[in-house]
């Protein structure tokens, strides 16, 4: 007799499990940072304190660490890249000396380019190094006292990536954010460099950073955070002018339009915090805009900061009310692809990732509440975050993008906010598996394999990442990476193809189930590559490099074998560093006539600084009465020479036609 069947017994739901505090639910939300240490590490004390499940705060300790083993090797062991680092400098040099730190001075005119920020920066570094003791030439640790404040600006700047991040998606996210930016070859490579890009950018970080906490965070905050994005906005402003203010605004702009959300306006403080703003910034440009002085072209400092640098770099003339095809650029008439091109570059190896990025960017999900309610929800808030973040990054793009002045390093405030995405990407990755996105992960492959061969060939697109002329020979004898970058970029793709289970047994014919090794070791992978890389460019390439686009080094010859009455020259050049390293004694001279005018005006012997292509004008200038003899050529630009009168009466002959003058406005600043 068959049985009847009985119906199967009704489960109980299961209990509910008690409320845990903050700190038990991390181990669901992993920062991932085990993938960079090896396993004997990981299990020893000091390993497992770092990486065991935990609160922010060491999260941060990892990333300070990180960012400090990136950016601080050998900040002072070069001296400062031309035309940049030596020309802010120098300004920040005649603050101390004159003791107005309001008006910037530079050589014999007032100096109205930049803004105030950086140049304060540079000033508390040399204050601190003794650059204007009354020895001869600079102190030696300047670059590093220099340099260090602006590393430790951009530890920040990663440091703010990570919070806006990790408060508003996840710990995990956060992380990946931070450890990409860091690793990004133009973030690290601009963390040296005493320049107002970086303390722009990871300022404006901060302050967005802050913003998204106070208006996305999972937890409600208080008003301090929106207070802070204003207070740290009239910093940008005082870093970087008006575009301190624009970009945040752009992005937030941009987010509304986005979604629609109209009803945050009234809780951004518009009234309160825009007030915050004024009360840091305009002090010094109301001293500015009031002050009566012009610079070495008779410009105010409003006609040369406002009208010159900001409204005709844009390619738009206010006086005349027209169009311009923008001022002082190096790179005229570009077209759509300049940016996306330097992108490639800036931020290798991550660019693999770019494809994920765009089609997890294209994916729309399906919002939970609209207006208000929305931010009622925390994981609503959290993708109303991730939207804002993709307007950021989109807005920072546009702003340069149309502006009619381009420079290589322009594309850097698209870092923070394309390190976000690409986290969120590489964190899908670990959750849902490399098959889930195989297609953009072999599109990011193709990508990857197409900008390491270019780096590979022609390891000169680093440095034009962050120098002024990009047709400045590059030292490929005396520095060549491409063996280096060959092993590394082919080395990591292998590790990742070979190393990982699932696809281990796919290429022995016997396939396995993808787990979540597969995911670490293949994410790990390119972790380890972005790190070795960022090491490497900083640690050895920029040290190589640095002689090559620095004086210092002729500037030390100079003072080391000289008398204190043997005067020294510039021929034929303006590339700042001259100026810098003799606390502008140097004597310029632009044009053929005036060497031999300087020749004969004193006796003995006169030292020289001049290009190596313009050694034979020079020669050529001073005629034969004068023996020329080279005493440094370490550098592939700079030659030190001295000039010695042998008493003959020999007229100089006229320079050869079509001689290469120097105008005097080359090598001025962006």
């Amino acid at each position: 007799m068959a049985r009847t069947p009985t119906a199967p017994a009704r489960r109980e739901p299961a209990p509910e499990a008690p409320s845990q505090p903050a700190a038990a639910a991390t181990p669901a939300d992993p920062t991932s940072a085990h993938l960079l240490v090896p396993r004997f590490l990981r299990e020893s004390a000091p390993g497992r304190w770092l990486l065991r499940p935990a609160d922010e705060r060491r999260d941060l300790v990892v990333l300070a660490g990180l960012a400090a083993l990136v950016f601080f090797p050998y900040l002072g062991a070069v001296g400062f890249w031309d035309p940049w680092e030596p020309h802010y400098g120098e300004v920040a040099r005649e603050m101390i000396q004159r003791g107005d730190y309001v008006h910037p001075y530079w050589e014999s005119a007032w100096f109205f380019s930049k803004p105030i920020l950086s140049l304060w920066l540079m000033a508390a570094g040399m204050l601190a190094s003794g650059a204007n003791d009354p020895a001869r030439g600079i102190s030696v640790s300047t670059e590093w006292w220099v340099r260090s404040i602006f590393a430790l600006v951009a530890v920040a700047g990663v440091l703010g990536t990570y919070l806006a991040a990790a408060r508003t998606m996840s710990r995990r996210a956060g992380f990946w954010a931070a450890f990409i930016l860091l690793t990004a070859p133009l973030y690290c490579l601009l963390a040296r460099q005493a320049m107002v890009d970086m303390p722009f950018v990871a300022i404006e970080t901060l302050a967005i950073a802050c913003l998204m906490i106070a208006v996305f965070a999972k937890e409600r905050v208080q008003d301090g955070w929106l207070y802070a994005f204003y207070a740290l906005c009239g910093l940008a402003t005082l870093a970087k002018g008006l575009l301190g203010i624009a970009l945040p605004g752009a992005a937030m702009l941009g987010y509304l339009l986005l979604t629609n959300d109209w009803h945050l306006l009234r809780r951004l403080r518009l009234v309160t915090g825009p007030l915050v703003t004024l009360l840091v910034a305009a002090p010094w440009y109301a001293a500015m805009i009031a002050f009566r002085g012009v610079d070495d072209e008779s410009k105010t400092f409003f006609e040369r900061f406002i009208i010159h640098d900001h409204f005709k770099r844009m390619g738009f003339d206010p006086t005349r009310r027209e169009f311009v095809g923008g001022v002082h650029t190096t790179t005229p008439n570009t077209t759509w692809v300049y940016f996306p091109e330097q992108f490639g570059f800036g931020f290798f190896p991550w660019i693999a990732a770019i494809p994920g990025v765009f089609a997890t960017m294209l994916q729309r999900g399906e919002a939970r509440a609209h207006g208000e309610a929305a931010f009622a929800d925390p994981a609503e808030r959290s993708r109303r975050a991730r939207l804002f973040v993709v307007a950021w990054a989109i807005t920072s793009f546009c702003v340069f993008g149309f502006a009619a002045t381009k420079f290589h390093h322009y594309v850097f405030p698209m870092l923070p906010p394309m390190a976000i995405l690409t986290a969120l990407f590489v964190d899908k990755v670990l959750d849902e598996g490399v098959g889930a996105h195989s297609v953009a992960l072999i599109l990011g492959g193709v990508l990857f394999g197409l900008v390491a061969q270019n780096l590979a060939m022609t390891p000169k697109h680093l440095a034009d990442l962050f120098v002024y002329n990009y047709e400045r020979p590059y030292p490929a004898r005396e520095v060549d990476p491409r063996v280096v970058f060959s092993a590394l970029f082919t080395a990591a793709p292998a590790v990742a193809l070979l190393g990982a289970p699932a696809l281990r047994g796919w290429f022995s014919r016997k396939p396995v189930r993808e787990d979540r090794a597969d995911r670490l070791w293949i994410v790990g992978a390119f972790a380890a590559l972005a790190l070795v890389l960022a090491v490497y460019l900083s640690a050895v390439h920029w040290r190589r490099l640095s002689p090559h686009w620095s004086q210092r080094d002729i500037a030390w010859v100079y003072h080391r074998e000289s008398a204190p009455d043997e005067p020294l020259a510039a021929y034929q050049m303006n590339w700042r560093g001259e100026t810098f390293y003799t606390r502008n004694l140097v004597r310029q001279l632009k044009e053929p006539g005036e060497i031999r005018d300087f020749a004969a005006a004193t006796p003995g012997r006169k030292w020289v600084a001049v290009e190596h292509g313009r050694l034979a004008s020079l020669k050529t200038a001073l005629g034969t009465r004068y023996k020329v003899r080279t005493v440094d050529k370490t550098s592939n630009k700079f030659a030190l020479v001295v000039v010695e009168d042998t008493g003959a009466d020999t007229s100089a002959s006229p320079p050869p036609a079509g001689a290469d003058d120097v105008p005097a406005s080359f090598g001025a600043p962006r």
